[in-house]
């Protein structure tokens, strides 16, 4: 039997379902330790397993047109498998095999297929056997064995590192996919394995934790960068202080606040009306002086104190600052010096290229200003020097200059801004004619239209839920979802490298939260252990209910998560899982169906799936899928549901076109093209790196690909240098990273062409031997 488990009906956080800390069963919020239902006492049967059985999944999704072919579930007395060989019959944690119903397309991976008939590539198996024995040579000899996916014109761009691509994207996928599985004798699969083999393969699995952590250990710098960058934030710390003391003793400076002013920046009418201009004025020359006044920041007049600036609250007699903090001074002394780094407009859609608007700046970088017309220069040779660059290009409308730059850091993961006018757009369009761009109400009142209720149809369909919400900002799901389901005495247990939108729903919330380390199953299990035997703090009652948070691809780090873990030690301890996919569903697993379909995870097993349309969909917004009494709950209680503006018609149309096209509904296999180039593009760029010798963060899969520069100074010399070079990518430092952990992070893109790629290889080479970042050749970068 397979467990269908959901939150609870009414989601009140209620004791009533869970025993004693104490006892032998725990089950947080409805859910049992013990095999058999989930909170609203279901339980179902697995169908049988013969090929004429029809898969299903929650939600009333049909499966059966999927392309890829499965096993049938291996028998108790199969033999041992061969070790690299990964079966494609999954097994769940508590014994039970997961048969057809489970295995399409969940169970498989690109439709590769060896010539003795097994599967040639790693897919969901529960043989931790095979996951954990695997060599380079068989995995070499696998690896010939998978054909070349299909390219345009059958023509392969990387048919010669196909090899070493698949092999790279094997290797992380066992290690890091399978590395911690249990041992076939517990999944009850019917592997048979001996004693010695269960040893050689639990001193394996030591041994790849112990790799992982050395090579995947994000606290992880180099001696040398890190005394430099220690050294880069202490010089600019102090200098930033110094200049303050010095605008403060000479009263001059980019963020001192004159105290010039006038009658027209009074307070009030009555002041203004008291100060004549001639008192103004010789008030405002003594002030200048520093010779009638200890406050540099008022000015007074009659017995009236003038604010300094345009607005009332810029009299700091009055008011007390508003920006006075550590923040702040970041900003100020640190952040504006390289500001022209970030928030670059552009005047283009986010494709493979994309028109970079050039800015300028009047007042050293403390505001930018976009640049325009040409004729917006002092002199010839300024706009000369525009002229003759070699990504020099005039955008409409008005002529404005712009940079031509290969695209490195959107969000278009699967190129549906390039080829927009073929995939969408007839819909998109079409969807105007009898639908408002916006509805102008939230969801609960007139905000709901047959695209809002399509969209959530076939997101539920395409991910094996029950039903799903959509709302109108990714970030807005987290903050907005996690407080509904979660309130006062709940415990949330977080990644620690979760997503701000979810620590600012969680904190939301007012439910207890700890956090555990990075993809760290066995630190998570400590965690809810300790948790559920202690219980609250002081009063040692038992928590209402306990829910794991994780997201499938980290945005920063460009890793996916230990989602078989994760859900192992959920399952073990009777906590709700939520699974955020804003960057892996539609660029993760052969079908795009992200995180759970890649690790071989039946969704079925994550009570709450979270993700986000302006990724791979092109569009905006967000989504939570579930059980059908989730989505009942959240549709009410959910703020961003019940008081937030419902997402835009057109972008709902957007949203349906892309999902139809990603599932091969709009007749072509243009989906299925792009699943493939995005993989191969996102693993060439991430091979090329790693060989550079830089320090790339990240798995082979993953289309986020980071790359460290640690020192602060490199931030806006590597964004700067790129841009130079018609490179457009982004640069992340503090507070979205940890002040020490500065990085680049390129965005692979299906729409990018190999050519595209070896010439931006090309220039991060150059850069990366200039800048010295080369830090696994050498200590010195």
């Amino acid at each position: 039997m397979v467990r269908r488990i959901g939150l609870p009906s009414s989601l009140r956080r209620s004791r009533s379902s869970q025993r004693d800390h104490h006892g032998t069963s725990i089950g947080i919020g409805g859910r049992s330790k013990q095999g058999g239902g989930g909170g609203d006492g279901r339980t179902t049967t697995t169908p049988s397993s013969s090929p004429s059985a029809t898969p299903t999944k929650p939600g009333g999704a049909d499966y059966t047109t999927a392309t890829a072919t499965t096993k049938a579930a291996s028998s108790s007395s199969s033999p041992t498998p061969d070790p690299a060989e990964l079966s494609s019959s999954q097994s769940s944690s508590n014994g039970n095999t997961l048969t057809n119903e489970y295995q399409i397309p969940w169970e498989v991976t690109y439709d590769h297929t060896a010539s003795d008939g097994t599967a040639a590539t790693a897919s969901s198996s529960s043989s931790a056997a095979a996951a954990a024995v695997v060599d380079e040579a068989n995995l070499a000899r696998r690896v010939r064995s998978i054909p070349s996916p299909q390219y345009d014109n059958d023509v392969d761009p990387y048919s010669d590192v196909r090899e070493r691509l698949e092999q790279s994207s094997l290797r992380d996928k066992l290690r890091f996919v399978y590395h911690r599985t249990q041992s076939a004798s517990d999944h009850g699969a019917g592997v048979q394995t001996h004693t010695k083999m269960q040893t050689k393969m639990q001193m394996k699995r030591e041994v790849n934790k112990k790799k992982k952590q050395k090579q995947h250990d994000h606290n992880h710098i180099p001696f040398f960068a890190a005394i430099t960058t220690y050294l880069g934030y202490a010089v600019l710390i102090f200098i930033g202080h110094v200049r303050d003391v010095c605008a403060s003793i000479f009263r001059q400076g980019r963020y001192y606040r004159s105290a010039v002013s006038s009658a027209s920046s009074a307070d009030d009418a009555t002041t203004a009306a008291s100060a004549s201009s001639d008192d103004a004025a010789s008030t405002s020359d003594e002030l200048d002086d520093g010779s009638s006044s200890n406050n540099i920041n008022s000015n007074t007049t009659n017995n009236h104190t003038i604010p300094s600036g345009p607005y009332p609250s810029d009299n700091p007699a009055t008011y007390a600052p508003l920006l006075k903090s550590w923040e702040n001074f970041y900003t100020r002394r640190l952040y504006h010096r390289i500001q022209d780094c970030f928030n670059r407009p552009i005047a283009s859609r986010p494709g493979a290229t994309i028109r970079v608007l050039e800015r300028v700046s009047w007042d050293g970088n403390k505001t930018m200003k976009v640049l325009g017309r040409l004729d917006n220069l002092e002199t010839w040779e300024q706009r000369e020097e525009y002229t003759k660059g070699q990504h020099f290009v005039l955008c409409q409308p008005e002529d404005r200059v712009s940079r031509s730059c290969l695209n490195l850091g959107s969000y278009n993961y699967l190129g549906f801004a390039d080829d927009w006018d073929v995939t969408c757009r007839r819909g998109v369009v079409s969807s105007l004619t009898n639908l408002p761009i916006s509805t102008s109400s939230c969801r609960v009142e007139y905000g709901t239209t047959t695209l809002h209720q399509q969209v959530e149809r076939i997101v539920s369909r395409f991910l094996g839920k029950d039903d799903a919400m959509i709302l109108n900002m990714g970030f807005n799901t987290n903050a907005t979802t996690i407080p509904a389901l979660m309130g006062r005495g709940d415990l949330l247990v977080s990644d620690e490298l979760n997503h701000t939108s979810i620590v600012n729903g969680a904190r939301a919330s007012g439910a207890s939260i700890r956090t555990f380390r990075h993809n760290d199953a066995d630190h998570l299990e400590e965690i809810l252990s300790t948790a559920i035997v202690m219980g609250r703090p002081r009063t040692r009652r038992p928590w209402n209910k306990i829910m794991v948070i994780v997201e499938g691809i980290y945005s920063m780090e460009g890793e996916y998560c230990d989602l078989r873990n994760v859900v192992r030690v959920c399952k073990k301890y009777g906590a709700y899982l939520y699974l955020d996919e804003a960057h892996s569903i539609g660029a993760m697993g052969p079908t795009g169906r992200g995180c759970c379909e890649y690790t071989g995870v039946d969704p079925a097993d994550v009570d709450v799936l979270m993700g986000t349309f302006t990724k791979s969909f092109g569009g905006m917004g967000g989504y939570v899928a579930g059980s059908r009494e989730v989505i009942d709950y959240l549709r009410t209680k959910c703020a961003g549901s019940s008081f937030h503006n419902s997402l835009s018609p057109v972008v709902c149309q957007q949203i349906i076109s892309s999902f139809k096209v990603i599932m091969g509904e709009d007749g072509t296999d243009i989906g299925k093209r792009k699943l493939t180039a995005l993989r191969d593009n996102s693993n060439y760029f991430r091979m090329r790196l790693m060989d550079m010798g830089l320090h790339v963060l990240g798995h082979f899969d993953s289309p986020i690909v980071p790359v460290m520069l640690y020192n602060p100074t490199k931030i806006a010399a590597f964004s700067r240098e790129c841009l130079k070079r018609g490179l457009a990518v982004v640069v992340v430092g503090f507070p979205a990273v940890p002040i020490l952990m500065s990085r680049a992070r390129f965005c692979i893109s299906a729409a990018h062409t190999r050519e595209d790629l070896d010439r931006a290889l090309v220039e991060i080479e150059e850069i990366a031997s200039l800048l010295k970042l080369k830090y696994n050749k050498s200590t010195f970068g």
